[in-house]
């Protein structure tokens, strides 16, 4: 395969193992593995967050350079693991290009998960949380409600909102309201268990902990840039739960 399709191969499967919530140091050791074991005489990749950045140099002395910008993330640890495979594969077995092609658009366009399946696992884990920090019979059934909604709102709102700061803002504004409502019908008297149990849901936690992971390993510069990330996110979040109690009259 010419060096150019290896380098496009390469990092199309480190693009989507960062994506699917892979580590930095990781992304980058991929990549290095399949164009060295393709012929390259040199790889140089450098990774954040954001962005991926690859120079190899081929056994003819050409300098090829590719650069992927990142800009959503999705964690699916399955899909991590079977682009792991597919790259220790191709590091083995020098497969040609079709085949990586084939191998690549498969696990690309593999459903995981349906939509259903996450709905019905988000409202058991909002139920569950709600559960743990004390909520009764009737917060849990509003949690496994609202935990379900929040879900099925993500997806569309996604459409309408610019970045993960001002979804997280929508999300916790509605589950907020959601929970302030019941209160003020009778229908529950301790709201806060179930404003709680469902923003676990969106807390970056896998996202915090690759930023702990990444500056352990020497990466820095990932390491502080998803911790930047993470705690924006965890202020968008209080601040759409703490503007829905003003603007419903939860706080004075």
């Amino acid at each position: 395969m010419e060096m150019k399709k290896v380098l496009k191969y390469a990092m199309e499967i480190g693009e989507w193992m960062l994506k699917s919530g892979a580590g930095v140091s990781r992304v980058e050791d991929t990549i290095s593995r399949i164009c060295k074991a393709y012929g390259a005489k040199e790889a140089n990749v450098f990774s954040i967050t954001s962005s991926i950045v690859t120079t190899i140099e081929g056994e003819e002395g050409e300098i090829i350079t590719q650069t992927k910008r990142i800009r959503y993330y999705k964690t699916d640890f399955k899909k991590l693991d079977e682009l792991n495979q597919l790259s220790r594969y191709m590091c083995k077995y020098l497969p040609e290009e079709e085949e990586v092609r084939e191998r690549v658009l498969k696990i690309k366009n593999g459903n995981m998960i349906t939509f259903l399946e996450e709905v019905i696992v988000s409202a058991v884990i909002a139920a569950a949380w709600t559960s743990f920090y004390g909520g009764g019979i009737t917060e849990d059934v509003i949690a496994t409600l609202s935990g379900a909604l929040v879900t099925i709102l993500a997806r569309y709102l996604k459409i309408l909102a610019p970045n993960e700061m001002v979804l997280n803002f929508l999300l916790s504004f509605f589950v907020a309201s959601l929970a302030y409502v019941c209160a003020s019908v009778g229908i529950t008297q301790d709201y806060g268990k179930i404003i709680i149990g469902n923003i676990m849901l969106l807390v970056p936690g896998v996202a915090f902990v690759n930023a702990l992971r990444d500056m352990i390993g020497g990466d820095m510069m990932s390491g502080i840039l998803r911790v930047c990330e993470s705690v924006l996110l965890a202020v968008f979040l209080a601040a759409g739960s703490f503007m829905a109690l003003i603007f419903w009259g939860g706080v004075l």
